[in-house]
Formats: structure tokens, sequence, C-alpha cells
């Protein structure tokens, strides 16, 4: 069973470590309360509705990444403060995380599918 470790009140992110006496290995857990985050980004995308030009201008809000997300992104090698990372921020957002979006257009394009024969 997991055992409390540390909670960051900035990032509401919790630490809970568990230890496995069989392996010797210690799983560390990192859990975060988004609903917060994401009834907010409901309701702006539904007030918001789609504002396209405002998007392609870039000054209208696309998302909101909570910590926890970041560093999910982070464990898939994108860091969402690198410019160069942010066609695949905004691909893994579309594919991924698409609740975390507070508008209803898509940015981005469409990802490009690649077959392999």
């Amino acid at each position: 069973m997991a055992e409390f470790f540390d909670y960051d009140p900035v990032s509401g992110i919790r630490t809970d470590t568990a230890f496995n006496e069989n392996t010797g290995e210690m799983t560390v857990y990192r859990t975060a309360d988004v609903e917060p985050i994401l009834d907010a980004a409901k309701a702006q995308a539904s007030a918001a509705g789609k504002n396209l030009r405002g998007i392609r201008e870039s000054w209208w809000q696309y998302c909101t990444i909570p910590p926890v997300v970041q560093l999910q992104l982070r464990a898939k090698g994108l860091d969402i403060s690198r410019s160069e990372h942010m066609p695949r921020v905004l691909q893994e957002i579309n594919e991924n995380y698409p609740h975390l979006k507070v508008v209803e257009a898509t940015e981005g394009g469409k990802p490009k599918k690649v077959f392999l024969g």
C-alpha cells in the first residue's frame, strides 16, 4: 500500500511511495486533483466557442496544462517551454488530452499517418 510522502501546495501534486519488500523496489506515485481545471476549461470552451482568427493570430488561449500533465509530457520527451516541441505538444493535447482545451477548435493540424509495410 502506498504511503504519503509529500504534497506541493503550489502545483497541487501529491507524492506517495510504495516499497515492495519481495523485490526491493520503491515506486513513486504522483497525483493531482485536476477536476477544477477540467471544469474551468469546459466552461471556457463552451462560452468562447470557436475563435479561429484569435488562435491563428496567437492571442487566444488554446488549453490549460496542469503541472501533473506537464510531468507526463516530460516523460514523453516533450517540454512545453521549448518552441520546437510545440507541434508535438499540440498533437499530444489533441490526441490524448482534449479535455484540457479551452476552445472547440483544433490547432496544429491533423496528425500525419505513417504506414509501415
